[in-house]
Formats: structure tokens, C-alpha cells, sequence
């Protein structure tokens, strides 16, 4: 275009005014003769963006999830057995087994905590869910109610082995700790 855009915003040379200016609608600065870009163009462009590779990138990060998930599930077991044999001697059998109930109590809350977490994703993101919404309720509330009726049951029994009980339900956040430290070093070794 050989109209210059005068100071007050108006076309010289009595030309009809375009708007450049994208809030105006238009595509750019003036002077520019570019239009809206074509659809194809933009697809094409969608499928090379780098930005959008989501579904590979997806995939690699369920990957890493899943096998998060199992580190710390064996770490629960790990923690769980260590402390009953640590316990076991100095502080008696019954302080021990409920080491070992609770660690057992804590691997299976931390296991339907991850499908409760896993559910309410699918159903967020797809469309036709498979999951049902009874059942992510019945599973989060199940798993409270589950600790709740052993740890009575238990504390009928012996206070002891409710203490060992609550120790192992502890097993969880210790194994969450390591688990940090150990993504925190993985981390710090592909940095160097």
C-alpha cells in the first residue's frame, strides 16, 4: 500500500481504511497485505508445533508415573518391615503386628488414594468416562472408614498394638519422603 497512515490515525491519499491494528481486527502493522492465515496453514502448523505433542509427551509421563507409583508402594513394604523388626525386640511382639497391620492398611489407602485420584482424572478429561462416580466415592470414603473400624477394633484389643498400628499407617509419608529425595538426586545427576 502506498497510503501513509497520518498522526490522527487516518489514511492519507482518500484510500478506505483497513484496520491493522489487531484489536481493530486487523493482521499486523500498517502497510502490511497479509489476510487471515488459512486453515490449512494452521493445522499444519498445529501438527509440527512442538507445543502440542501432548499425546507423546503423555504417554512418556504415565510412564514415569506408574513407575513412581510402584517405588513408593515397595518403599511402604520396606519402611513397614523394618520398623516391625526394629520394634519387635525392645518393645514387644504385639507393638510389631501392628506395625506390620498398619503398614498393610497404609499400602492399601495409598492404593486406592492413587485409583481415586486416577478416576477423577478420566473423568475430567474424557468425555465417556468408564469410571463411575459411586464408585471414587465409595472408594475415598471407603478407605477412612476401612482405618477407622481397625483401628477400634484394634484398640479393643491392645492399646500397644494400636500404637504400632497408627506407627505403620505412618509408613506412606516416610516412604513420600524418600521418594523427594530420591527424584530430588536423579534430578541433580541429568543436571550435571
Amino acid at each position: 500500500m502506498a497510503d501513509s497512515e497520518k498522526p490522527g490515525g487516518e489514511l492519507s491519499g482518500g484510500s478506505s481504511s483497513i484496520p491493522h491494528s489487531p484489536k481493530d481486527g486487523g493482521c499486523g502493522p500498517p502497510g502490511c497485505e497479509c489476510g487471515p492465515p488459512d486453515l490449512e496453514e494452521r493445522t499444519e502448523d498445529w501438527e509440527e508445533s512442538e507445543q502440542l505433542g501432548w499425546a507423546e509427551s503423555s504417554a512418556q509421563e504415565m510412564e514415569v508415573y506408574g513407575a513412581t507409583v510402584r517405588r513408593i508402594e515397595w518403599m511402604i513394604g520396606v519402611v513397614g518391615a523394618v520398623g516391625a523388626v526394629a520394634v519387635a525386640w525392645p518393645l514387644g511382639w504385639m507393638l510389631a503386628v501392628g506395625v506390620v497391620f498398619g503398614t498393610l492398611l497404609g499400602w492399601i489407602n495409598f492404593r486406592w488414594l492413587a485409583a481415586s485420584v486416577n478416576a477423577i482424572g478420566e473423568r475430567i478429561v474424557k468425555v465417556k468416562s468408564q469410571e463411575r462416580g459411586a464408585v471414587v466415592v465409595v472408594r475415598g470414603v471407603g478407605r477412612i472408614f476401612l482405618i477407622a473400624i481397625s483401628a477400634y477394633v484394634i484398640f479393643t484389643w491392645s492399646v500397644r498394638g494400636l500404637v504400632g498400628f497408627l506407627a505403620g499407617l505412618a509408613t506412606p509419608v516416610i516412604a513420600l519422603m524418600c521418594e523427594a529425595v530420591y527424584e530430588f538426586i536423579a534430578s541433580s545427576r541429568r543436571l550435571s
